[in-house]
């Protein structure tokens, strides 16, 4: 009896460290998951919660759209539902449970890489190592991938791998787990959160630099996988079974990427049959724009993202409105202004939203207004460090602080009341340079 009892607590002690991981596993993913997981995570939240405020256009698609469409300059009704490694396989899903538990769109934006309509390369890494989608969706899409042949879904392994990640089986996250240490991404993971609500969705290059640029490329050929583009017509089904404006737009690559002709009448080939087929949709190509608008050839960073982002809504005025800039679209566009690293950048920023510059150059001090409309107005702005800035009825300026660049500038967010930043640039051939 006692050799008995022995075993058993032996046979505990041993199982105990792996049932341990196996419930952190479950009860706790933001503890230890890196990279994009708490992204899919917001967006798994987001889309299966029934709320009260209506999205009157959502943005779906990949890395791609995520970093070019921005919520606070398009509308306080839009959300950025896209991820990035997504093909039109999971947005069909993202869709799906959308309309489930909101009202319908109306506006749909589309945009994806031409990469991902090609191969799927994070489904396992992302989709189901996040547990983003149900088990039965999962299934569903293993399925139709059988069905297709689709080897970056069906590998030789693809059955073991789909048990362990559906039963968060230890062998799939322990390198994670002993990465992360105990809880300690957990902070930073609802920090992640946090921006990705202020931003409504989007995340890639939020604080990004610019491109310096590579090795010049050029695509030669377009090629859509067939499993791909039957998601994709079921995707643009979806939304019109739901009477949603579908806008397909083709997004901008740097310009050190090009397109053979052959490429560009295979790409519209293939969109003319689209609207053949779905006369209502709409599709747009934007053209290229130049490096300091990306992080990489593919990416838009923030200050690229603001320029596509008032470019579409200049092409879609009626999808966005006229309404003045919410409280919450200025919180989101300050969090953007902080990274903003040349200060020319900042007058693009404001342009037509209620912000004022304070612009002292080493003698003088000058005000930029977004809606030019604060002249002759008395404007104070005290900083915890002292600094005050203000206009006399004279319109005489005073700046109460010792200049250290070639431009100091502070920038003042009317609608919160607030100052965002007050930041010195050295000057370096016609730009200026934040001074870090």
């Amino acid at each position: 009896m006692k050799n008995i009892v022995r075993l058993m607590i032996k046979s505990i002690c041993v199982m105990l460290p792996m049932i341990v991981i196996y419930a952190y596993t479950w009860m706790n993913p933001m503890g230890f998951m890196d990279g994009e997981t708490p992204h899919y995570l917001w967006n798994k939240e987001k889309v299966n919660s029934p709320e009260d405020w209506y999205y009157d256009t959502i943005i779906l698609g990949d890395s791609m759209a995520n970093a070019a469409y921005m919520p606070e300059i398009l509308s306080d009704t839009v959300i950025n539902l896209s991820l990035g490694g997504m093909t039109p396989v999971e947005n069909y899903y993202v869709l799906q449970d959308w309309l489930t538990t909101h009202s319908a769109p109306k506006v749909c934006y589309i945009s994806f890489q031409d990469a991902h309509l090609l191969m799927e390369d994070c489904f396992w890494t992302r989709t189901m190592y996040s547990h983003r989608f149900r088990p039965e969706q999962n299934l569903e899409m293993v399925r139709l991938a059988k069905i297709f042949h689709e080897p970056t879904i069906i590998t030789d392994s693809y059955k073991s791998d789909f048990i362990s990640y559906e039963l968060r089986l230890p062998n799939k996250y322990i390198a994670a787990i002993m990465n992360s240490g105990f809880n300690q991404r957990y902070e930073e993971n609802l920090e992640t959160q946090r921006k990705d609500e202020l931003h409504r969705g989007r995340y890639i290059a939020r604080e990004a630099e610019g491109f310096e640029g590579g090795k010049k490329g050029v695509l030669e050929e377009f090629y859509l996988n067939p499993l791909f583009e039957d998601y994709y017509r079921r995707l643009i089904g979806l939304c019109v079974e739901n009477n949603i404006q579908v806008r397909i737009v083709k997004l901008p690559h740097s310009d050190n990427i090009s397109f053979t002709d052959e490429y560009k009448a295979q790409v519209y080939e293939f969109y003319e049959n689209l609207k053949k087929d779905f006369p209502g949709i709409t599709v747009d190509w934007i053209v290229a724009y130049d490096r300091q608008c990306f992080i990489d050839a593919n990416h838009l960073n923030s200050y690229g993202a603001l320029r596509f982002s008032s470019e579409i809504k200049k092409l879609y005025p009626k999808d966005f409105g006229s309404e003045p800039l919410s409280p919450s679209q200025a919180e989101a566009i300050d969090d953007s202004m902080l990274h903003v690293k040349k200060g020319e950048q900042l007058a693009e920023w404001i342009l037509g939203r209620d912000y004022t510059l304070f612009l002292h150059n080493g003698s003088q001090v000058y005000s930029i207004s977004g809606l030019n409309n604060r002249k002759g107005e008395r404007e104070v702005c005290q900083l915890e460090n002292g600094l005050t800035v203000w206009m006399e009825p004279s319109n005489a300026w005073e700046w109460e602080e010792p200049v250290i660049g070639d431009l100091n500038i502070v920038a003042v967010d009317n609608y919160n009341k607030k100052i965002v930043f007050q930041k010195a640039f050295w000057q370096e051939n016609e730009s200026y340079v934040l001074i870090e």
